[in-house]
């Protein structure tokens, strides 16, 4: 049945626009707007967070324990009203690795962050703490799997967890799982990004991005243990080490990084594929979830006959996210812009959506807010991570998190 148009939008026509179109078409166009290109939702020229008290951040920045230049975005997750935020510690300086802000937030630049679930989760007083977090996933009951991994530099000597918060109930400490040393490295491991398949108890498949021992760790949260596998796909490729980005070359052979997982499948026993490439290559790999499940047969080594290459990617990427109907966006680092490619499709179908080489600048981590729009982190991370690069504190815009409407969800979701 059409709408009933009242008698005065008949008369006054066009003077009446907003008030006589129907409340579902004026939704729909307000989302129509932004469906070809990103646009900056939050933005950032330096961090900063809620402290406790002015004598706190004088004290922090006083001692060296905040300084402002040396902090960094690298995960992004969105999570009904609220966006939550990952911050690796790169260099000194940085006081907090996980951290929230509300989505209706009046303040869309250079917001202050919350640490979370609180201050006392980032003391560093004892391994309980959060100590280096790259990023997080979202599971579809709300509770929040953090990578609390990154060990590459002598910041901590606490080994690689996974921690699952609650969402639900203000972030309380779920479960705290440590990784051996023989999985993840405390001297030098570097737990990436993660995907959650929440079938059979619950996995998670993470990207260990470490140059001594890269490959894909798996996590079985029913019995509580890991493994993980390795291979020559999850290496780097040498033709693809130097690229520019932002004036900054960058020429180290980076492994493994970007991870996603097919959409939750109409046959509860069909099988999922897990994505994954190299930060340094331009192949798609995938591989089943069924093989990467059976722990056993992962220790045999037969399973690598079972490794897929998708298709050569346009440039190469950091990170990796799927919606509900297997799209499948990532970033093209070299070419600041993002991909997408529909799974069910032959992957020269894939395609630019969107380029911009004053925003788009690493594009890095993904997430679906369940209102139909994507959102990606740009946050030039590549200069945190060279020693020799000099971060300025200045007015320029370093961070941008920005969205589109694609009118999908998240692939945890159906």
């Amino acid at each position: 049945m059409q709408p009933q148009v009242p008698l005065i939008c008949e008369i006054l026509g066009i003077f009446l626009v907003n008030l006589c179109t129907p409340n579902d078409e004026r939704v729909t166009n307000k989302y129509k707007r932004n469906t070809d290109k990103f646009e900056v939702d939050y933005q950032w020229n330096y961090i900063n967070y809620t402290w406790p008290t002015p004598e706190d951040y004088t004290n922090a920045v006083d001692t060296g324990k905040y300084i402002p230049e040396n902090n960094v975005m690298a995960g992004i997750k969105i999570y009904k009203d609220y966006l939550y935020i990952a911050l690796p510690k790169i260099r000194t300086g940085a006081p907090i690795t996980l951290a929230v802000i509300p989505r209706n937030s009046k303040y869309k630049e250079n917001a202050l962050l919350r640490p979370f679930p609180n201050w006392r989760m980032h003391t560093g007083s004892n391994c309980a703490t959060l100590q280096n977090v790259q990023s997080m996933e979202i599971d579809s009951r709300g509770v929040m799997w953090v990578l609390d991994g990154n060990r590459f530099n002598n910041f901590t000597q606490c080994p690689p967890k996974l921690v699952l918060l609650d969402l639900k109930n203000r972030g309380k400490v779920v479960h705290i799982y440590e990784f051996s040393n023989e999985i993840c490295s405390k001297d030098g491991g570097f737990l990436n990004d993660l995907v959650i398949d929440e079938s059979d108890g619950g996995f998670a498949y993470i990207t260990e991005n470490s140059a001594h021992d890269p490959g894909i760790i798996i996590y079985s949260r029913a019995n509580n243990k890991a493994w993980k596998i390795r291979d020559k796909s999850m290496f780097a490729e040498m033709e693809a080490s130097n690229f520019s980005v932002d004036g900054l070359v960058n020429d180290k052979l980076v492994p493994v990084d970007g991870i996603a997982l097919s959409p939750i499948p109409n046959r509860k026993n069909e099988d999922r594929l897990v994505y994954y490439c190299a930060l340094s290559g331009y192949h798609l790999y995938a591989i089943s979830n069924r093989i990467l499940k059976n722990e056993q047969f992962c220790k045999t080594g037969a399973w690598r006959r079972f490794i897929k290459a998708v298709g050569i990617k346009q440039g190469q990427s950091d990170g990796l996210a799927m919606d509900h109907e297997g799209n499948l966006y990532y970033g093209l680092l070299n070419m600041y812009g993002v991909g997408k490619w529909n799974i069910y499709e032959p992957f020269n179908n894939s395609k630019i959506i969107d380029q911009n080489n004053s925003t788009i600048i690493w594009p890095d981590s993904f997430s679906f807010d369940g209102q139909g729009f994507l959102y990606v982190l740009s946050n030039g991370i590549h200069k945190y991570f060279n020693p020799d690069y000099d971060l300025k504190s200045d007015n320029g815009t370093k961070f941008r998190v920005m969205k589109i409407y694609t009118g999908t969800k998240s692939y945890l979701l159906t």
